[in-house]
């Protein structure tokens, strides 16, 4: 199996996820937990399940889960701790589970059975959709015209996922910041009147789906001529 410690460091690192958040709960956090780059993880989607051991040597370590907060453990992986007994998995899920990560005994180590985590399986999802001036109208002055926004909010949300805009007058893309939230501004001009449509795709995130918003619409007209 590739080396769980190494694929967990890349989402970790590439997620922006080694800052203060991880860094705050992992000083809070005692040798038996287990932490999870997120908690709310979508269909396919790759996160890091991670953690380090009091006895700061390298062993034996387990990565289990079962469906339900009681039952019995199910082993996933299997792998060795590093030398300060620190351990990354990196993994998907088909499904709400509890997790914990078991160190086996050893001929001078006694086992340890780590703390229960729950990750949820989540659908993602279009939150919400504002458009501010969706509809203006113009004396054929190009600055008569003003910006017209898109403002998307993505579940769950991802800092960094990239997400595509396209409408009739612009084609751009941007990120998510931490609450999933990204705005689009652009001027349609006066070359055109008429009604446009306008949609975002979230892209694919660590393996999961991508996320397609539905049409929203915006119309640019001639302003009526007054006497």
């Amino acid at each position: 199996m590739r080396s769980v410690r190494m694929l967990g460091a890349t989402i970790l690192a590439t997620t922006g996820l080694i800052a203060v958040g991880v860094t705050t709960e992992a000083a809070n956090a005692s040798s038996k937990d287990l932490t999870a780059t997120y908690t709310h993880v979508m269909k396919s989607e790759h996160f890091a399940l991670y953690g380090s051991m009091s006895t700061h040597v390298t062993r034996a370590v387990k990565l289990q889960y079962r469906n339900h907060n009681s039952g019995a453990w199910t082993t996933k992986y299997s792998d060795t701790t590093a030398s300060n007994g620190s351990f990354y998995f990196d993994l998907t899920t088909t499904k709400t589970r509890y997790w914990r990560y078991y160190a086996p005994a050893t001929n001078t180590l006694a086992s340890i059975k780590g703390h229960s985590l729950k990750v949820s399986l989540v659908s993602q999802k279009v939150v919400s959709i504002q458009v501010t001036r969706k509809t203006q109208c113009h004396v054929g002055n190009p600055s008569a015209t003003k910006d017209v926004t898109f403002e998307y909010r993505f579940y769950p949300a991802r800092v960094g996922r990239i997400v595509s805009f396209g409408s009739s007058h612009i084609t751009t893309q941007d990120e998510e910041d931490n609450t999933g939230r990204v705005v689009f501004k652009f001027n349609p001009g006066v070359a055109t009147d008429g009604t446009f449509g306008a949609a975002a795709t979230a892209q694919g995130y660590y393996g999961s789906s991508s996320q397609v918003s539905k049409i929203l619409h915006y119309s640019i007209t001639q302003c009526p001529i007054i006497f």
